[in-house]
């Protein structure tokens, strides 16, 4: 850009002295011809610098003579006839130094600001995503050892609750039959967070995922609501289905649907009245999904705070909430093509959908 800006001021300088000796040719040419007046060189030397300051020196008596690095050769005529010419010499510090100052030479510089500037906001970009992507595979390392360690200590007492589940044969049909449920969905659990990271490393050396197998919502749903009728009887649980196909089959496995809408039934009994306390769970068909709405006649969620609650660590209404069910629900529900969405109005309720692609 230096060298572009310093060859732009020389033309203009050739230029503005062209133009200067065309006006006074006439005079410069018959000084030179008949005269030999030495003392026009000087006269030409300064309103030529007057002309423009990188002018060095001149000569107008024998013009071949005066080499210099940047010069102008501008012919002379006397009455159209050709009379020699007169040499230009520019000086190279005062050429540069208003080549420094010239308006392309500004461009330049504001080019080279903005390239630099996009080149480290580029930088600055890319190292800040490097970071992150660091931080989140050494929080996913954590999460999976603290997993690991959580799914060891649930055995513990999951063995004595099923020991104790198995001696005890005082305990009424209906309350083994929920502990037995318990018992299961707890192992789920632990199983569940004990081949995550088995699963997750699967997927990503895997070159085709291979289908997960069909689950039915039906068979996995009917316990879970029996657990909680059993153990909020308070409330009334109303389940009910409308399908047309024998079975919902989901791309899901049974301790993934079960956390879902246990989470959501835990929001709900939270947000109920202390009287006529209702959730309902309805299983639909649809012609490409199946629809789960689960609602309850609680406080409802205030219209600005909905949008945001299925956001990571999003929460309403809770003193120790970490944000976390909603975002898993939806994140769960998106990576098998299907979604979650949430209805409320105040003192009205809730209803939140839960769609499965079939």
């Amino acid at each position: 850009m230096a060298i572009l800006s310093v060859t732009y001021e020389a033309y203009r300088a050739k230029s503005s002295v062209e133009d200067y000796v065309g006006i006074w040719e006439d005079d410069i040419a018959r000084a030179k011809l008949f005269q030999g007046d030495q003392s026009l060189q000087n006269k030409i030397l300064k309103q030529l610098k007057e002309v423009h300051s990188a002018v060095g020196t001149t000569e107008v008596q024998n013009p071949e003579k005066l080499q210099c690095v940047f010069s102008t050769d501008v012919p002379l005529t006397y009455h159209s006839l050709p009379s020699g010419s007169i040499r230009v010499c520019f000086n190279v510090v005062d050429l540069s130094l208003s080549a420094l100052a010239s308006p392309l030479f500004m461009l330049g510089i504001l080019l080279a600001l903005i390239s630099l500037g996009v080149g480290l906001r580029r930088e600055f970009m890319n190292r800040l995503q490097e970071q992150r992507l660091e931080a989140e595979l050494a929080l996913s390392k954590k999460i999976a050892q603290i997993s690991r360690q959580v799914a060891h200590d649930i055995r513990g007492p999951l063995s004595a609750l099923t020991t104790l589940n198995e001696l005890d044969h005082n305990m009424a049909p209906d309350r083994k039959e929920l502990l037995d449920l318990a018992v299961k969905r707890i192992r789920g659990i632990a199983d569940d967070l004990l081949s995550t990271g088995v699963k997750a490393a699967q997927d990503i050396v895997q070159a085709v995922p291979q289908a997960a197998e069909g689950h039915d919502l039906t068979t996995m749903l009917e316990p879970l609501v029996k657990e909680y009728k059993f153990a909020h009887p308070q409330v009334n649980f109303a389940w009910s289905k409308h399908l047309y196909s024998e079975k919902a089959l989901v791309q899901l496995e049974t301790i993934k649907i079960q956390r879902i809408v246990s989470n959501l039934l835990n929001n709900s009994l939270e947000a109920l009245p202390a009287h006529e306390a209702t959730i309902q769970l309805v299983l639909m068909e649809r012609e490409n999904h199946w629809l789960l709405q689960v609602m309850d006649n609680g406080k409802g969620i205030p219209e600005d705070i909905l949008p945001k609650l299925a956001e990571e660590g999003a929460t309403h209404g809770k003193q120790n909430g970490h944000g976390l069910g909603l975002f898993d629900a939806k994140k769960t529900l998106q990576s098998i093509g299907g979604d979650l969405q949430i209805r409320s109005k105040l003192d009205v309720g809730t209803q939140v959908s839960l769609i499965f692609p079939k």
